[in-house]
């Protein structure tokens, strides 16, 4: 099993999204779009939120070492900018 290889050797880097990686790319840019800056904050907050999900999904059940890697870079790209 290589990096970028499931155990089966599939290529397992670009894959179809699943809904939290669709989650996160309409609530982000529905929060460029919001004229309120109280919505486009809470829209944003929605979007993190899915991202959130889908890198822990990544981590715990990601295929190759490729997607749990990006799964966890992601999990602390977030960790400290909500901590900045």
């Amino acid at each position: 099993m290589g990096f970028f290889t499931d155990s089966l050797g599939r290529q397992t880097v670009a894959q179809k999204p699943n809904a939290p990686i669709l989650g996160w790319a309409a609530l982000g840019a529905a929060s460029f779009m919001a004229l309120d800056e109280q919505n486009r904050q809470r829209l944003r907050r929605a979007s993190d939120a899915c991202l959130a999900v889908w890198a822990v999904l990544e981590v715990v059940s990601g295929r190759s070492g490729f997607r749990r890697s990006a799964g966890a870079l992601t999990l602390s790209w977030l960790w400290r900018r909500a901590n900045a």
